[in-house]
């Protein structure tokens, strides 16, 4: 009997335990993703307001460096710990309106990390790498700035749906 009460209390105590995991590693990759972002934007600030050539051309190597790789990895960590909290967890991943915009925000953030912010970020490294050879410097583009304001927003926005959780269902 008391075998059979204790494997009855356990069952639900680690899927409490599997979804209390998810739903930390979920928050510490957006919290790093969100971090990110913003670094990116003091890195592109940096790029726009620094008179000093040396720390220009520093600022567009590190874009490179620190914005794709890591964006990526927290971005992905943050997609797959969010895909498994649906699993386990009474909102699904399209039961509820504001899970499935999380998820659309997820995987579009990821995806233009991917494959338009990529590139950009290697063209900004080879701009930093031509300005400390001596190159003139070159006025900030638009391509730069949006990045970290279009993702701060979308991660932002992600939060805001998390706390207050709007809309309801998506089927009734």
């Amino acid at each position: 009997m008391t075998e059979l009460m204790s494997r009855t209390h356990t069952a639900p105590a680690r899927r409490g335990t599997r979804r209390k995991a998810f739903l930390l590693l979920h928050i510490v990759s957006a919290g790093a993703w969100l971090g990110i972002d913003v670094v990116l934007g003091v890195l592109v600030g940096t790029i726009l307001l620094s008179d000093d050539v040396s720390t220009v051309a520093v600022s567009y190597r590190a874009l490179e460096l620190f914005a794709v790789w890591p964006l990526l990895i927290s971005g992905a960590l943050c997609l797959a710990s969010g895909v498994a909290l649906g699993m386990v967890t009474k909102y699904g991943l399209v039961r509820y309106w504001w899970v499935l915009v999380k998820l659309v925000l997820n995987i579009v953030l990821v995806l233009l990390v991917a494959f338009a912010l990529r590139p950009t970020m290697l063209g900004a490294a080879d701009t930093g790498r031509l300005i400390a050879e001596g190159a003139p410097l070159v006025a900030v583009t638009s391509e730069l700035f949006a990045p970290p304001i279009v993702s701060t927003l979308a991660l932002l926005a992600a939060f805001v749906l998390s706390v207050f959780k709007p809309w309801g269902r998506t089927r009734p």
